[in-house]
């Protein structure tokens, strides 16, 4: 198990899930198909998984995105990044999914892999990353 600690709690609530890790920034407009809960350039399967990613970029179009995914039951169930951006906080308020900054994102990114299962208890303060 590997331990990292979050810097920031943007949207709190807690989440335990297997890992969808995308090592770059996201423009949820045009990228992600919300119908489906699929980042379309990598062909990876978002919905129902911990999305860790460096952070979103683009238009405001992408916090409607982010909705249309949770009202279409495809959205991820908690947002990992680096960094955030108000793009990214909007949607994930409106779609009231937790978003969380780690404090050594780098570390994160580096250790964590798709299909590993990811934890945060809004109580603790970390993530914990359990390898599968």
């Amino acid at each position: 198990m590997y331990v990292f600690r979050v810097s920031t709690v943007v949207v709190n609530g807690s989440c335990r899930g297997r890992a969808a890790v995308i090592d770059d920034y996201i423009s949820f407009f045009g990228e992600v198909d919300p119908e489906r809960g699929v980042h379309r350039v990598r062909g990876k399967r978002v919905a129902d998984r911990v999305l860790v990613f460096r952070g979103s970029r683009g238009s405001t179009v992408g916090s409607y995105i982010i909705y249309s995914m949770k009202k279409n039951g495809k959205s991820p169930i908690c947002f990992i990044v680096s960094r955030v951006d108000p793009v990214l906080v909007a949607g994930a308020v409106l779609a009231e999914i937790p978003l969380l900054v780690v404090e050594d994102f780098d570390s994160l990114i580096s250790t964590v892999d798709d299909g590993d299962l990811v934890e945060y208890c809004s109580e603790g303060g970390v993530i914990r990353v359990y390898k599968t």
